[in-house]
């Protein structure tokens, strides 16, 4: 009978077809059913694919009917028969699949009715002709899946009359009604997963055929995504099911992360397009519906065997944080996470649907924050990114700084934002911040840069507005994190340790510092000096805001060495800015804002400490600004003049004070030498009224070489004032000469030699009138002074109580004008001598 109905399947007349299909309903019974009788009479309720050994030639027998009763249905399913007869070779399929009752779920019979059916149905596509076929089979198998969801204690008979497969269609002779024929689905365990998922990625291989309308593609699209996602509900209900254990886990785990590494290596090697979008919603289906707490938990964790990851490893950029290799083992959070971003990676950047590509990116990351411990998929996500030094990853930079920012704002555990050292998460935060520069920085180095289609210029030129929004992204999630930092701990160290790294940045690319006049850089250098401005004046900014509140006091609470690191990234802008000084009007500007913003900062220092670092560190970017005569614009000319200004007020305001001895003021020579007399009076004005209330009051100073052009000049036309210690010695004569001549009672001076005088000092007790009480109080600090042996006896010779060896009287002595040189050591030194003799020769002719 089997060789007569299968000659009747060879004639091509479609009633005949079909009336040989309705035969073949019988020779199925006749097959189907004794074997189906047998098989409960033995005690088998499922055919199982490893039976024992009483029940091995029941099921051999049954699977032999099985393959007479597949053979021509396959055969007709995939000749070019009419629809009417396709549909009808689908209906007597359906009457096999219900008289197998619930043995149609045991994975023998699956591979032997289900598999094949599967596999000829959706490897046809949804043309025309089989759009119907197409269709009733995708509802065929999402009943199959679909029963997995349901109540994991409920008694298998209950499961079987809830889960009836019932469909009706419509072909061109007439109606099908699969009521009469429901099949008794149940749920499936994890032996079926790959059966599942082979199907789906048959269906997928549709997405990417060329010749496919796109509606066709997005209806294959959103079918294979709702029937992953039901497959995935199922394993989310093994993975609750407490009974599975860590192999049956791990074994899910793998074929899912295989499944969805191979889709999206096709999808790569596709270059993007529906394939590459199907890959994408499969991911964030996984991550969506699959057990946070399996997914991020260190239990699972699987190895990162993705090709593109591996061609990561021969990047050689020097300092890769939390860095992804090959084969390393992580969460599968982590993996999936890898796994998506470098499929956006790799995508052109310059796609008509690259827009949407990034809102799906930014959804997908949020979801990813948004998990209980996202803290490793961040930090591999972070690590990751910096294998990828390019200025077209900018975007996928912004959407992450994006997503962390929402996350920042909403968070309620704070203790992630602890500034230690060991802090894996604030330091990710850090280098993610500096990943700008690193590309800035790394640009003429390691970006191979064609001068005849200039990509950079095409990339950049995308613009000013695109910068100002890579600004903006950055300033936002700086402030959240500083707010975040200071919640959760008494200081604010982040703008030091940031400032720190980004200073290693600058100083492993010193390629920035050297004027490169191609203009494939041009563009660069001016986004990278605009950029480096704008971070530094929020970076002070934001320092100014925190402290004036009242967290900290700049310059006092802070420890040196963190506000080191933000006058050291300073140092570092101000010398980029030098470098392209007059180049473009933007660089004036930058010039400008930075100077005021620094100016405003430096004028809330006190400390000694910090205000000596910041001459330390600034002076010699200080020295090359007021060094040069010809900034153009002038208001970063002002702005710099009021900088120099407030620097010098810094000093005067030091606590404690600062001591402008000769030591200092070596220190200081080459910034005062350029500003005394410099032309413009906003730098020399106050430059030298600081020099008359510090250096020009001090007693005793060796003044540089370097100094004494300047000095000579502008001590002569009586701008500064110059300590003059003969004019201390004059003032103090002055006043003795003044005694002799209207109170000789205390003194009389007569000449005696050519070089000494004769000094007579008259007992205040002989004098009429004299009056003790009136005598003006002795100074205690002189009394504390040293006297040498000389001027001891000269001393004592004033208050008359030796005579001298030529026998004068009482109170009188003879003693050269060297006598009047060695005075206080404060106050005189050698260089008086010549001085004393000059006065005293006016004395002598006085008198």
């Amino acid at each position: 009978m089997l060789k007569v109905l299968e000659q009747t399947f060879s004639d091509h007349n479609p009633q005949v077809q079909i009336a040989s299909l309705v035969a073949w309903q019988g020779l199925i019974d006749a097959l189907v059913h004794p074997q189906i009788l047998s098989c409960k009479k033995n005690g088998i309720q499922q055919l199982q694919t490893s039976p024992g050994k009483s029940s091995e030639l029941v099921l051999n027998g049954f699977s032999k009917s099985l393959k007479l009763a597949m053979a021509p249905l396959i055969g007709i399913i995939s000749s070019k028969c009419d629809v009417s007869v396709l549909l009808s070779c689908l209906n007597t399929w359906c009457y096999l699949l219900h008289k197998l009752d619930t043995f149609i779920n045991s994975p023998s019979v699956i591979n032997v009715v289900l598999d094949p059916m599967f596999q000829a149905i959706f490897k046809i596509g949804p043309d025309s002709k089989s759009i119907r076929l197409w269709n009733l089979c995708l509802d065929l198998l999402e009943d199959s899946i679909s029963t997995k969801c349901s109540d994991l204690n409920s008694d298998p008979k209950d499961q079987v009359n809830l889960h009836l497969s019932a469909r009706t269609f419509i072909s061109g002779s007439g109606r099908y009604s699969w009521n009469q024929y429901p099949i008794k689905w149940l749920p499936w365990d994890l032996s079926q997963l790959d059966f599942y998922l082979k199907m789906i990625s048959i269906i997928i291989t549709h997405v990417a055929t060329a010749t496919a309308a796109p509606e066709s593609k997005k209806s294959v699209c959103d079918a294979a995504v709702r029937i992953f996602r039901s497959v995935l509900k199922g394993v989310q209900m093994e993975f609750r099911n407490p009974s599975n254990n860590y192999d049956n886990i791990m074994f899910c785990l793998n074929t899912i992360l295989s499944f969805m590494k191979k889709l999206g290596e096709d999808a790569s090697s596709d270059g993007g397009g529906d394939l590459f979008n199907t890959s994408l919603y499969l991911i964030e289906a996984a991550v969506e519906e699959l057990e946070p707490s399996i997914m991020e938990s260190p239990l699972y964790k699987v190895a990162l065997d993705i090709s593109y990851v591996g061609s990561l490893d021969s990047v050689k950029h020097s300092k890769i944080p939390h860095r992804c290799s090959f084969m390393d083992m992580f969460s599968p959070m982590v993996y999936l996470t890898v796994l998506y971003l470098g499929l956006v990676v790799q995508l052109t950047i310059n796609t008509p649907e690259m827009e949407l590509i990034l809102q799906r990116l930014q959804r997908f990351y949020k979801f990813v924050l948004s998990s209980d411990d996202p803290l490793e998929s961040f930090l591999a996500s972070v690590g990751f990114l910096y294998a990828h030094m390019g200025f077209k990853y900018m975007e996928i930079w912004m959407v992450m700084v994006t997503c962390l920012n929402g996350y920042i704002d909403g968070m309620k555990d704070l203790s992630l934002f602890r500034t230690d050292s060991d802090n894996s998460f604030y330091r990710a935060i850090c280098h993610l911040l500096s990943y700008p520069f690193i590309l800035f920085s790394c640009a003429k180095k390691d970006i191979t840069l064609s001068k005849a289609s200039n990509p950079l210029k095409e990339s950049f030129v995308l613009s000013e507005r695109k910068l100002e929004q890579v600004i903006e992204v950055w300033k936002s999630l700086f402030g959240s994190v500083c707010v975040a930092c200071l919640k959760s701990s008494a200081t604010n160290t982040l703008s030091h340790d940031l400032c720190a790294m980004l200073n290693s940045c600058f100083d492993e690319n010193s390629s920035m510092f050297q004027y490169n006049s191609e203009l494939g850089y041009k563009d660069l250098e001016l986004a990278c000096l605009s950029f480096s401005g704008k971070v530094l004046v929020c970076i002070l900014e934001q320092k100014l805001t925190s402290d004036t509140i009242g967290r900290e006091c700049v310059g006092v609470c802070n420890g040196s060495s963190g506000i080191n690191n933000i006058f050291e990234f300073a140092s570092r802008v101000m010398k980029f800015m030098y470098i392209n000084m007059g180049r473009e009007p933007a660089s004036g500007l930058v010039s400008s804002r930075v100077f005021s913003t620094l100016t405003r900062f430096i004028s809330c220092l006190h400390s000694k400490q910090d205000i000596l670092s910041f001459f330390e560190i600034i002076s010699g970017l200080l020295l090359q600004w007021l060094s040069h005569l010809e900034i153009k614009d002038e208001n970063a000319k002002d702005q710099l003049g009021i900088l120099w200004a407030e620097s010098l007020n810094c000093l005067q305001r030091s606590q404690p004070p600062l001591t402008f001895d000769s030591s200092f003021l070596k220190l200081q020579a080459s910034l005062l030498q350029k500003t005394l007399d410099h032309p413009n009076t906003s730098v020399s004005d106050p430059t030298i009224i600081f020099w008359n209330s510090t250096y020009g009051k001090q007693i005793s100073l060796d003044y540089p070489q370097n100094l004494l052009h300047v000095l000579h000049k502008l001590s002569r036309n009586g701008r500064i004032s110059l300590y003059n210690r003969s004019k201390s010695f004059v003032a103090r004569c002055s006043t003795l000469e003044n005694d002799t001549v209207t109170t000789p009672r205390y003194c009389k001076i007569t000449a005696t030699q050519k070089s000494s005088k004769r000094v007579e000092l008259t007992e205040e007790g002989m004098i009429p009138g004299s009056n003790q009480n009136n005598k003006p109080p002795s100074n205690s600090k002189r009394k504390r002074v040293e006297l040498t042996e000389h001027q001891k006896e000269v001393r004592r010779a004033q208050q008359g109580r030796e005579r001298d060896c030529n026998g004068h009287g009482p109170g009188v002595r003879t003693y050269t004008s060297l006598d009047f040189s060695q005075g206080n050591q404060e106050l005189q030194d050698s260089q008086d001598i010549r001085d004393s003799e000059a006065m005293l020769e006016m004395l002598r002719r006085d008198n």
